[in-house]
């Protein structure tokens, strides 16, 4: 069977680029959990597959490493890296973007209620149907929306990411029983 054009990622690869994913700088955050050779192992094998790059940092922005110099050095999220998410699925696809000059990962910017409707999901998609368990007054739980698109975890956070992207106000919370839910209030709703 031939290869895959993505290659495997573990969860915490997933999660790495995740949280690049959601910052406008477009820095990986490593999770605090991660340290020693297990951060160097997946932050490596995201290096070599080319789905972030190690850039400078200032003093205080997200860094994984200092140089020989002691100046920080912080992993930013390449265009490959966001194919590898899904994100081009949700918003313009890598073919669209690659003529603009100097692109980043970034949505277009859009004034308040300008061209929402063309933002909106189609009705009955897979998106429309998370917006919609978000909506609910108890929120949605990861697994929830999982047994609801039939996606696996790492394709719904990526949606979730996409869906912040487009200007969604996401909230995450802890449910009484102590799971993670995501709401989406009434006001974000554009």
């Amino acid at each position: 069977m031939p290869k895959s054009n993505t290659p495997r990622l573990s969860d915490t690869q997933l999660v790495i680029l995740s949280s690049a994913a959601q910052r406008e700088d477009a820095l990986a955050v490593l999770p605090e959990t991660l340290k020693g050779g297990a951060a160097k192992a997946a932050v490596t094998k995201l290096l070599g597959l080319g789905f972030v790059k190690e850039v400078p940092v200032k003093r205080g922005a997200p860094a994984w490493r200092t140089d020989e110099e002691e100046k920080p050095l912080g992993l930013k999220l390449t265009k490959a890296g966001s194919a590898a998410l899904g994100l081009a699925e949700d918003g313009a696809s890598e073919e669209e973007a690659a003529p603009q000059p100097k692109t980043r990962r970034k949505p277009k910017k859009h004034a308040p209620g300008e061209d929402q409707t063309s933002r909106e999901p189609r009705a009955g998609s897979k998106q429309a149907q998370i917006i919609a368990l978000m909506q609910r007054k108890s929120g949605a739980s990861l697994a929830a929306m999982v047994e609801a698109t039939g996606w696996l975890p790492h394709t719904t956070r990526a949606a979730l990411t996409g869906l912040r992207q487009k200007g969604y106000a996401i909230e995450r919370d802890k449910s009484p029983h102590g799971k993670t839910v995501y709401r989406l209030p009434a006001r974000a709703r554009g």
